[in-house]
């Protein structure tokens, strides 16, 4: 596999684990995929970059996708927490096909390594998420460096679906997309329920194309307002981050418990 333009050899040892001969890499398997990342001092407290999910043991994988693009990673990962970005550039007749507009209402709450979002108000979804029931429960969190960890629940029904950004070279990522779900006959809709997830990568990759091509340097990004305040909590955790990696002081989360509303 590729990394910041770094070739890293993984290989499995005489139990079966996966790892690295390069010590400057953690290797890491959970929920059947591999997750790497670099070595840090043991006072920086950063945790895992994700853990095998409480309550979702032996969930099959219903589907995965993945796509290249040449695009900035940060530009990237902000489509991963921006509140308007999922309606305004996912559209299609099967997840959310209608132009109508309304406000909605989200608690954010600081999480060990990022922020979670859930619905404080009856919103509505998009018209797949009424297959799950209209009791369901839906958290977003965003966990630093780039993940994004959606969490459905409605009845007997379960889904995990997760969202990754992951720096292959400068100026290139690979956007990749996960789901799991409690009903294990949905795995048998793996290829569809992929070829689907390519489909919303697709609709992220051009987006992100149009971006770069209009891309400044000289250009800094404008933050206005409640929508944009996941997008400064992102750069504010990472350079939490990156303060708390370079010295010896643990990984300080910088977002405070607070209600968001905008129109979308």
């Amino acid at each position: 596999m590729t990394l910041f333009g770094q070739d890293l050899l993984l290989r499995r040892d005489r139990s079966g684990t996966i790892v690295s001969d390069d010590a400057d890499w953690v290797v890491e398997s959970r929920l059947g995929l591999v997750w790497v990342r670099r070595l840090c001092h043991e006072g920086t407290g950063i945790p895992s970059l994700i853990e095998d999910e409480a309550g979702t043991p032996g969930f099959p994988m219903i589907a995965c996708s993945e796509i290249e693009v040449e695009a900035d990673y940060d530009q990237t990962v902000l489509g991963l927490v921006d509140p308007a970005h999922v309606p305004m550039v996912h559209t299609a007749w099967w997840w959310r096909s209608s132009p109508r507009r309304r406000v909605k209402t989200k608690d954010y709450v600081p999480t060990p390594f990022g922020f979670t979002a859930t619905a404080a108000d009856a919103f509505a979804s998009a018209p797949a998420y009424e297959l799950v029931g209209q009791d369901r429960k839906v958290t977003i969190e965003f966990r630093l460096p780039s993940t994004r960890i959606e969490r459905v629940q409605g009845g007997r029904l379960q889904l995990l679906n997760i969202t990754t950004v992951t720096p292959i070279a400068p100026g290139r990522v690979m956007l990749r997309n996960v789901i799991y779900s409690s009903v294990r006959p949905l795995r048998w809709l793996y290829p569809a329920l992929s070829l689907l997830g390519r489909a919303f990568l697709e609709q992220d990759a051009a987006i992100l194309r149009r971006l770069d091509s209009h891309a400044s340097l000289h250009q800094p990004l404008l933050f206005v307002g409640e929508p944009d305040q996941p997008s400064a909590w992102y750069f504010q955790c990472k350079m939490a981050l990156a303060r708390a990696v370079g010295g010896t002081d643990a990984f300080v989360n910088p977002v405070r418990a607070t209600r968001l509303k905008w129109r979308t």
